[in-house]
């Protein structure tokens, strides 16, 4: 049936469609009863998505019930970022387009990346204390012509969501307009660019309005002092006047915040998301700290306590229906099925080209470069994330994690991780520290590894979520995927 439903999909609703239909949006979007009824027929098709595509039980729940309560985020995108809009309308329909082929391919248990996270830089103006990435004021840098040929190639193997880190990457917008560059040769995909925001100016946030593509995730590490405490004096100011500029250009800018041990009351409290919202912020996304990277501190990792505090507050942010879209990478297992990394859903490319399974795995299983000079045993980017050891590990790994409370392998399962890199081979990447296998940095892991397998065994509350919908049953998919064409 889903080939069926793929075939019918390509032949009504084509790209050059598509990307109609998004620009005729646009203009109804001006209209704010003729807006009020788009969004409730985008609502509309993107359960009928799902209906037609999920057959996980404990997925499909978790994405309905927070795609439905994302209707006054896409309110409040529509009436206050003109430039975004238009992008994110684009977006969707790229998206709609190639979800039928991800799925397919799923189901074929073959790689079904969304996004990929690139590193043009690994460069950065600060040095901030604990960086994963471990970036410094010298480093690697990919070529425009080598990013785009990246960008190329993954988005041949269906990827939506180009995911820009570093580094600083905009550096490399402030040198030679790379970012922008890219939106425009690509401007069906989004560029989620995570970034300290202090190397936009008008001119780049006028370059930002004019592709309106690409969507700066800025670094808050909680409240003024808290920010300023770990990335420098006076960032958290510069970082609202930057917030400030976007907003009023248009830009859909959103946070990125690191969730440490000192930070994780601070930034689940209501006043902090109201003071996001009230910035500009249009999204936001979680990360619990990772030791990985420049000198990290196993203190910082928060505790099981703490990780449920805002897995607690991030989806009662989504039940009150505030006007933002979340995304927690660690606690939104249920929503995306598990682990999303050796490219079921996502993997990373270093600025040196080192190809890996995760942004916080610290390891490399292949260079990009080598593999177009002919060096590497595999002929193209799409062969190494299918047949490679380590990525075929990591995604036969996640099917047998049940438990999506605990779907990741480097901090909820390290034993797991460990034997891969001892059975499989690996190099160790730029960003891995010494002990992160074998000594102190592992025995912390494990200990908070085991913290929380118990507080989920014993003390976790039950999403709420799991207390509606149920998934469609096939006559249901079969129902909606003829209503869709």
């Amino acid at each position: 049936m889903v080939s069926d439903v793929a075939d019918r999909e390509r032949d009504n609703w084509s790209r050059w469609a598509l990307a109609l239909a998004a620009k005729g949006a646009y203009w109804v979007l001006r209209v704010p009863m003729l807006r009020d009824l788009f969004v409730s027929k985008l609502f509309g098709r993107l359960k009928t998505v799902l209906d037609v595509n999920e057959d996980d039980r404990e997925k499909y729940r978790d994405m309905t019930w927070i795609t439905a309560r994302l209707d006054t985020f896409i309110d409040r995108l529509f009436r206050e970022r003109p430039a975004a809009s238009r992008a994110i309308l684009r977006f969707l329909a790229a998206y709609a387009h190639d979800v039928y082929g991800r799925t397919a391919a799923e189901r074929a248990d073959r790689p079904s990346p969304v996004t990929v996270v690139i590193e043009p830089t690994d460069r950065c103006n600060l040095s901030c204390p604990g960086c994963y990435a471990k970036s410094t004021r010298d480093g690697s840098d990919l070529s425009y012509e080598q990013a785009e040929m990246i960008v190329r190639q993954i988005k041949e193997i269906g990827v939506s969501l180009i995911t820009i880190s570093g580094g600083e990457p905009f550096l490399r917008e402030k040198s030679e307009q790379m970012l922008t560059r890219l939106a425009r040769r690509f401007s069906d995909r989004g560029f989620l660019v995570y970034t300290n925001g202090t190397m936009i100016d008008e001119q780049i946030a006028d370059r930002l309005a004019e592709v309106g593509n690409i969507f700066p995730a800025i670094s808050v590490e909680g409240f003024e002092h808290q920010t300023d405490e770990r990335r420098g004096s006076g960032i958290y100011e510069a970082s609202r006047r930057v917030r400030k500029l976007l907003a009023e250009r248009g830009v859909m800018v959103g946070f990125s915040a690191t969730i440490t041990r000192e930070n994780v009351e601070s930034i689940c409290s209501d006043e902090f998301i109201e003071l996001r919202i009230a910035e500009g912020d249009m999204f936001g996304f979680f990360f619990l700290i990772n030791p990985i990277g420049r000198a990290p501190r196993t203190d910082l990792m928060v505790t099981a306590e703490q990780r449920s505090m805002l897995r607690d507050a991030i989806y009662r942010w989504r039940g009150e229906r505030r006007p933002i879209l979340l995304g927690d990478f660690w606690n939104d297992g249920p929503a995306v099925g598990g682990c999303i990394a050796g490219a079921r859903y996502y993997f990373h490319i270093y600025a040196n080209g080192d190809i890996s399974p995760c942004v916080f795995s610290p390891v490399a299983c292949d260079n990009i470069f080598d593999v177009i000079e002919g060096r590497s045993r595999y002929k193209s980017l799409s062969e190494v994330i299918e047949k490679h050891p380590m990525f075929v590990a990591f995604r036969a790994t996640q099917k047998n994690i049940k438990d999506r409370a605990r779907p990741c392998m480097l901090i909820d399962h390290p034993h797991i991780f460990r034997k891969m890199c001892r059975t499989l081979g690996y190099q160790p990447a730029k960003n891995m520290p010494p002990g992160y296998l074998d000594g102190e940095i592992a025995s912390a892991i494990d200990e908070r590894a085991a913290e929380w397998a118990q507080f989920v065994a014993t003390r976790l509350p039950p999403l709420p979520s799991q207390l509606d919908a149920a998934p469609p049953t096939p006559a249901r998919q079969a129902a909606a995927a003829k209503a869709y064409v």
